[in-house]
């Protein structure tokens, strides 16, 4: 049976040889076999599984659990749960007079300590007597019988989650890496092993294959928080929204016109916090989660209760509200975008472009990133509708190219799928074109301005000198280059036939292509 009590002084423990390895493999830092640490301290514990030593060598199981239940082998992991199981047995029904013990707290807040604790534990000193000894239980608690069969129990859940009851409730160690990859998408920072739409395509593809099983709500919880990164634009997939889209459709049916007793206001809030939202969907994707956001809700009742989240009413109404943000944006992204209704805003009665409206919505993109996107489709389009008026011609070309240079990521395929087409075909004859309806008279494949185009001019002074939110170097000069009767010169100024030259579009169109082939 385990020490209960303290003892004199005595020599170190046998595990202060090991425990280094231990919170190596704990922290992923160890340099060795990870496999053979393992089976070591198996070994040691199921050859004596209520020996004095049984505390060491079962704790030791506990730092190691996460790798075991990991990256281990199959021989390895269930060499550990035999030596767990055997530990549990003997000692879950020993004695004992204490209320409390250490493996009923939260295991995170410990175990980093163990590493310094366990050489304590047999030292000889009582805590009060122990100037190294930092934990609030006493050393006694921690060397109860009772409690180290409780550790094995919850290093048996680690490695096997769900499989052994009598444990403070857990979310399983898979599932806090899946919170933690899922809060960094929805804030927009994915970690760097994190690939987004894989991601997000799992978690509808479970709610596909079972629209009706345990995980539902979590599920539904999940693709709900996640929606409106999916819909923004950064995954360019369309087969993660379709399957999306799919999964929301699924569940839907089996919620049917559900009704609950819930009040006004009694539902969970959603949308506000998404990070919030998506760890507590995957809480609920186990019992051990569940019972870990049943606590949270008795400590912070500000909080849902657990019964709010599951309430099929409300699943319904979450899920249509997601379905319906992902089909529009969906739509938005890969559709086909209309740019018609453009023709009332940006031409003037006479048919003439308002050029002004026309570079401001570009400029503007930070403020709607759609609307810029439009006009630069727009403007392609009326390019490819061939306008007779030369110099609207190129200044619709610049204004496409302009729309898709100025965003930090490439358009949406419902954007760049035309602009790409359209582009691609000037490609090869734009220059020679433009030059032949300017009257430029310049030989194929020569340039007198060398490193003097306008654009590549205005983009370097722009990278010297702080334009004000308001002054746009590029707006002003396409303006001006369009209509110069209508506005004035602006610094520095370019002549018409550096516009043109057929280099400088060239740059212009090649320098837009590859940002969307990018993306491609």
């Amino acid at each position: 049976m385990p020490a209960t009590a303290l003892s004199a002084p005595q020599e170190s423990p046998e595990c202060v040889h090991f425990v280094d390895d231990w919170h190596g493999i704990l922290h992923e830092t160890h340099g060795g076999d990870s496999d053979r640490v393992v089976l070591d301290c198996a070994r040691r514990l199921v050859a004596d599984p209520a020996g004095e030593e049984a505390y060491a060598w079962t704790l030791g199981l506990v730092m190691m659990a996460a790798h075991i239940g990991r990256f281990s082998r199959k021989d390895v992991a269930a060499a550990a749960l035999e030596a767990l199981h055997a530990t549990d047995r003997r000692l879950r029904e020993a004695p004992c007079a204490h209320r409390t013990h250490p493996y009923e707290s939260d295991l995170d807040d410990r175990i980093d300590h163990f590493v310094d604790d366990l050489p304590l534990l047999t030292n000889g000193l009582a805590e009060d007597r122990d100037p190294d000894w930092e934990d609030d239980a006493t050393k006694e608690q921690w060397l109860c019988p009772r409690d180290i069969a409780g550790y094995a129990r919850v290093a048996i859940d680690v490695i096997a989650p769900g499989s052994v009851g009598g444990i403070p409730p857990r979310l399983p160690v898979r599932d806090a890496r899946r919170a933690e990859d899922l809060r960094s998408i929805v804030w927009d920072y994915p970690s760097a092993a994190v690939d987004p739409a894989q991601e997000l395509s799992a978690y509808a593809r479970n709610l596909v294959a079972n629209p009706l099983g345990y995980h539902r709500a979590g599920l539904v919880v999940v693709l709900h928080a996640a929606c409106w990164y999916a819909a923004s634009g950064r995954i360019r997939d369309r087969r993660v929204l379709d399957t999306m889209v799919d999964a929301l459709e699924a569940v839907l049916p089996g919620l049917g016109g559900a009704s609950c007793a819930h009040g006004e206001g009694e539902h969970p809030e959603v949308g506000r916090d998404t990070a919030e939202q998506a760890t507590v969907g995957i809480h609920l994707l186990s019992p051990g989660g569940r019972g870990v956001y049943r606590h949270w809700h008795r400590e912070e009742l500000e909080t849902a209760p657990l019964e709010a989240w599951l309430c099929p009413a409300f699943l319904a109404t979450i899920a249509r509200e997601a379905l319906d943000h992902l089909r529009a944006g969906r739509e938005r992204l890969f559709g086909l975008r209309d740019t018609a209704h453009l023709d009332e805003v940006l031409l003037r009665p006479g048919g003439r472009l308002d050029i002004e409206r026309l570079t401001h919505a570009v400029r503007f993109r930070c403020r709607d990133g759609q609307a810029a996107e439009d006009a630069g489709l727009w403007a392609a389009r009326r390019f490819a509708a061939g306008p007779a008026d030369p110099r609207e011609r190129l200044v619709l070309l610049l204004v496409a190219c302009w729309s898709v240079t100025s965003g930090e990521e490439a358009p949406p395929e419902a954007v760049h799928r035309d602009l790409r087409a359209i582009l691609g075909a000037v490609r090869t004859d734009l220059a020679a074109d433009l030059a032949a309806d300017l009257g430029a008279d310049l030989a194929a494949g020569s340039c007198p301005h060398e490193d003097a185009h306008p654009w590549e001019v205005l983009a370097e002074l722009a990278g010297r000198r702080h334009f004000g939110f308001h002054e746009d170097p590029y707006g002003a000069h396409l303006n001006h280059l369009y209509a110069p009767g209508e506005y004035d010169t602006p610094e520095p100024p370019f002549g018409l036939e550096a516009w043109s030259c057929p280099c400088h579009v060239a740059e212009r169109v090649g320098q837009a292509l590859r940002i969307i082939d990018g993306a491609r």
